[in-house]
């Protein structure tokens, strides 16, 4: 059996952290997490538009855990480098096929791939404006239009996934596009973003998933990072709310 070891940033807060996470943790694999504490995490800056946005620090350390990228997760897979999220995700679904993480037609899996990359690639606003942040919550976050747009892609996804499937979850099965999208999901929660009945409805199978249960409490004893809390209370929110 390979040797595993998901080197993240703090559970608390990095989304691209939770996905292969919740993966591995799906496939029942054994892997050890390691947190990378780093000198200095991450600052954030306000850019023109007044979002904020995340500068990437001493690259070279992060580099020496095997990120190329300067960016987390990074999966070491018997001393060799995972360095991005869907690619570690799909490296579980390819190295262990029982855990059904893709649909077995192929249509279906081209299907969830291709929104598990517009996950990957896209949503700029909505990450930018609702902050992860697992364990926190903003009353009266009122939305840009730009965001509110993302969002209502987000809600379009889930459904078209819903119906294709038939639920419960996005895939019919729990499995990669789950994972992707889990992290939105925390966003709608913290930032109180109402979901629709049906969506309510998967938003709940999630949540009582094992996958994500496990990930909450592997996140209570993660490290803080002050300025995600920090940007949490500007918003008059409060850090530990669903703790």
């Amino acid at each position: 059996m390979s040797e595993l070891i998901l080197n993240v940033l703090s559970l608390r807060y990095s989304s691209w952290s939770m996905r292969p996470w919740l993966a591995l943790t799906h496939a029942g694999i054994p892997f050890e997490t390691r947190t990378a504490e780093l000198p200095e995490m991450q600052r954030q800056t306000r850019n023109d538009s007044g979002q904020l946005e995340a500068v990437v620090t001493d690259l070279g350390t992060r580099r020496r855990m095997g990120s190329v990228t300067g960016l987390f997760p990074v999966l070491w897979v018997d001393g060799e480098p995972i360095h991005e999220a869907l690619a570690i995700c799909e490296w579980v679904a390819d190295t262990h096929p029982e855990a059904g993480l893709w649909p077995d037609h192929p249509l279906a899996r081209a299907r969830d791939r291709a929104v598990c990359c517009e996950m990957a690639s896209g949503f700029a606003d909505l990450r930018a404006d609702l902050s992860c942040h697992l364990f926190a919550r903003v009353p009266h976050m009122a939305l840009r239009p730009e965001t509110r747009r993302n969002v209502e892609r987000v809600f379009e996804i889930w459904e078209t996934q819903l119906d294709r499937h038939g639920g419960p979850f996005l895939g019919g099965r729990f499995g990669i596009v789950d994972c992707m999208y889990y992290p939105v999901l925390t966003r709608f929660r913290s930032y109180r973003v109402d979901l629709p009945a049906d969506l309510e409805r998967y938003a709940r199978t999630m949540e009582d998933s094992p996958a994500v249960r496990a990930l909450h409490a592997e996140a209570r004893t993660a490290p803080r990072i002050d300025v995600y809390d920090d940007y949490v209370r500007g918003l008059g929110g409060d850090p530990d709310a669903a703790l």
